[in-house]
């Protein structure tokens, strides 16, 4: 085969080639990460390559994607793009700076020089330098601080532990759950096809550790059915990991004398310890006290997080009361005296200050979602996170204050304070596809009331008041309010320029 494909065209191969029917460039584009133009860009190269295996990309617009290969084909043109290690790698920024922060976080505590980040990610040196820039106020946030060695490099600076702890932090933030799943699992072929949806590098940083080992060992010990509920088995399993990997890789923890003997006295600590046999055949070496330390202390943490009480000490109540002042003064004031969304907000603040306390990762999927939907209630939650950071003081992960958002969103919608927005729906298609699209739009923007269903016909003899939104299928002209012109199956893409009204 001819064709020179890149990192990210390669992923769209693999992804096309694991669908069974139609998708859509949105759905494509969500799946990998990429936005639906960087995913346009190449889907011409994507053309042309499967033509060469005698394969048609169809693309039909308002449908989607697909092609047309039997089996026998489709695993050729896998076994051809696994062969393609060499393959120029490209990221997006937000990509380059994950993987700059793994590639510090997993040198650690050694430097890593500037050639060697230039190298890795196939930008230039001006690119890595505005790279690092990005990833510090991560690092800063999370305990890490970084630190530039005239001549020589830069590396994080951090115990053994909260270096770990990151590492998790770091693949919980960038790999999809299920992606993670998969790799707990024992299906190659899922493991194969879910690895595609993740940026190269991080694949690779993935593969080199022990996930599918920890995670049986973790299910089949007397800790399983502990860990079962919630994501209890995937985080410990990934930290389990990270630790065996580490060990192996010649990075012990760090010995705290006192904290080490008052947490192998804990009772958890005899349950670990039902690990370490099977751990050390894994590593093909002793575990230290400390190792084991660090394990049953992780354990904890999770214990505690999934048992935290809703019931706060006095501080933690005065607290809330300031933050909920705060939300009245700036979104409602009902919302300084809604007793569920203090109670709440009580119970996440207790759960926050287990994770501090013992350095527990915290990812929220939703975070883009809410923060570009309620950019007001995102500003104001963002000023309670400062608050927060003040009185805990530490800093605070950007998932933290999509969850406030999400605790206020939720309070104005279940108060009804926030004024639903009136829309009309324009379509001159039949009425089976209306209704579709009606549907769709009821079930992405439940904050929407749908005045009327119109034709063109309609909407031009309408008196034009009393609506705040036009979602059209076809261009008509603007007269009371905006118009949002959408596909009858409304898109991720015009999900988008939907909310940007809403």
């Amino acid at each position: 085969m001819s064709a020179s494909l890149d990192s990210r065209v390669i992923r769209i191969v693999r992804w096309l080639v694991d669908q069974p029917g139609v998708r859509t460039t949105a759905d494509l584009a969500a799946d990998l990460g990429l936005s639906e133009r960087a995913v346009r860009y190449r889907l011409s190269t994507v053309d042309n390559y499967l033509r060469e295996w005698n394969v048609e990309l169809h693309r039909h617009r308002g449908a989607g994607l697909y092609i047309d290969a039997d089996s026998e084909i489709r695993s050729q043109i896998i076994e051809d793009l696994s062969s393609r290690s060499e393959a120029p790698r490209v990221y997006a920024p937000d990509e380059r700076s994950n993987m700059l922060i793994a590639a510090l976080l997993w040198a650690a505590p050694e430097t890593i020089s500037l050639d060697r980040i230039h190298e890795e990610l196939e930008v230039s040196k001006t690119s890595a330098r505005r790279d690092l820039q990005m990833c510090e106020p991560w690092l800063e946030r999370n305990g890490l601080p970084l630190v530039r060695r005239s001549g020589r490099g830069i590396l994080v600076v951090g115990p053994e532990r909260r270096i770990r702890q990151m590492m998790v932090q770091l693949l919980l933030e960038t790999v999809p759950e299920d992606v993670l799943l998969a790799y707990l699992g024992d299906d190659d072929s899922v493991r194969e096809q879910q690895a595609a949806r993740i940026a190269v590098g991080m694949r690779e940083r993935l593969d080199a550790l022990p996930l599918r080992e920890t995670s049986e060992i973790v299910r089949s010990s007397p800790l399983g059915p502990r860990l079962a509920a919630g994501r209890g088995e995937i985080v410990f399993s990934l930290y389990a990991a990270v630790t065996m990997a580490r060990i192996r890789d010649n990075r012990p923890v760090d010995t705290e004398t006192g904290r080490q003997r008052s947490v192998l006295d804990h009772p958890v600590a005899e349950a670990v310890s039902t690990l370490v046999p099977r751990f050390e055949a894994l590593i093909g070496g002793s575990m230290e006290a400390a190792e084991v330390g660090a394990l049953t202390e992780y354990l904890l943490g999770l214990d505690t997080l999934q048992v935290a009480s809703a019931v706060a000490d006095p501080v933690e109540e005065t607290l809330v009361d300031a933050l909920l002042a705060i939300a009245g003064q700036r979104l409602h004031p009902a919302l300084a005296e809604d007793a569920e969304l203090r109670r709440g907000m009580l119970a996440h603040i207790g759960r926050l200050r287990v994770r501090l306390r013992h350095g527990l990762p915290v990812h929220n999927p939703l975070l883009d979602e809410v923060r570009d939907r309620y950019k007001d209630v995102y500003g104001v939650a963002s000023e309670l996170g400062a608050t927060l950071e003040q009185h805990l003081e530490t800093g605070l992960v950007e998932d933290e204050i999509g969850f406030l958002t999400m605790y206020l969103c939720g309070a104005m919608e279940r108060a009804r304070l926030r004024p639903r927005r009136r829309a009309l729906v324009v379509c001159p298609s039949g009425m089976a596809t209306v209704w579709v699209l009606v549907s769709r739009i009821q079930a992405e923007f439940p904050e929407l009331e749908l005045v009327e269903v119109l034709s063109e016909t309609g909407y031009e003899a309408l008196d034009h008041r009393d609506y705040d939104l036009v979602i059209s299928t076809i261009a008509v002209a603007e007269h009371a309010a905006p118009v949002v012109v959408v596909g009858a199956l409304l898109s991720a893409g015009d999900v988008t320029r939907v909310a940007e009204h809403v």
